[in-house]
């Protein structure tokens, strides 16, 4: 009910506004329950020394948003370019749901407008964190799924991020691995990524460059490209991937752990015995 609560507060005094420039204006959405998309903007900073649960952030929205997202992508391209071989349609899709595009597209609703953060991110210049929108954008992604299903955020994704496909996946600029990498190492591992050339070769007009990332001293994604730059870039991207399967895999076995322990609490040896007993108990039988 607390929790219930304080996302109510949150909606009334920030996110419904019916005149003509509130956020649900700009999604061309209006929400059934308003207390998802209030939910989907409060990022974690918010909560920082406030007496409010944890679990009143958006980061589960985002988790929720971002699985959608995958989803919907792989469909838009699968439909859209037929002729592409697997590895080209992993490559598109890796750029349409980066952080980098995801907070241009998030830019079109102003979200840093309403997103919610605490003063402290908010004075390091937060309201335009590409990692902040991107995930606020996931949120209100997932907000809308559970408010009125997967078409709408098809909608949603059909006027606002698929349009920009074609420039996304060709924009010169669109190098944000590195960074991306960098802000995901810091946040999760508080380690920088550093990067070493492992070969120059070719002529000088095709020369290709190898480089290796390194989280400490543990050697992680290798990347080619016709320049330093490129290579640093390409080796960035597998990295980030490989990092977060990994951090996955973690989570999970952690989560394992616990059901496991919890399940063993449960079953007290002295009542049922164990399972070789009970086996034992049969068998005499």
């Amino acid at each position: 009910m607390k929790e219930k609560n304080v996302i109510k507060k949150l909606l009334k005094f920030w996110f419904r506004q019916k005149s003509g420039d509130g956020l649900e204006a700009k999604l061309g959405y209006q929400f059934k329950n308003p207390e998802l998309l209030a939910h989907a903007l409060v990022h974690r900073s918010f909560l920082t020394g406030k007496d409010l649960p944890y679990e009143n952030n958006n980061e589960r929205l985002e988790f929720l948003g971002d699985s959608i997202l995958n989803m919907l992508t792989t469909e838009f391209l699968y439909k859209s370019f037929p002729d592409d071989p697997e590895g080209e349609l992993s490559k598109r899709k890796s750029a349409i749901v980066s952080g980098h595009a995801l907070a241009q597209s998030s830019k079109e609703w102003n979200l840093g407008e309403f997103v919610r953060i605490g003063k402290g991110e908010a004075k390091m210049g937060g309201r335009g964190k590409e990692s902040i929108l991107a995930d606020a954008f996931e949120a209100v992604l997932g907000a809308v799924y559970l408010d009125s299903g997967l078409d709408q955020v098809r909608e949603i994704l059909e006027r606002f991020h698929f349009p920009r496909v074609q420039s996304i996946i060709t924009a010169s600029d669109f190098e944000n691995f590195k960074s991306e990498l960098l802000e995901y190492t810091q946040g999760k591992h508080h380690t920088v990524p550093q990067y070493r050339l492992l070969s120059e070769e070719g002529p000088e007009h095709q020369k290709v460059f190898t480089v290796e990332t390194y989280l400490g001293d543990k050697a992680y994604g290798v990347g080619r490209g016709p320049n330093k730059k490129k290579a640093e870039q390409d080796a960035a991207r597998v990295t980030l991937d490989l990092v977060k399967k990994e951090d996955e895999e973690r989570e999970k076995a952690k989560e394992c752990a616990k059901e496991a322990a919890k399940a063993e609490r449960r079953v007290p040896g002295r009542v049922y015995g164990s399972l070789s007993e009970n086996f034992k108990g049969v068998e005499g039988k």
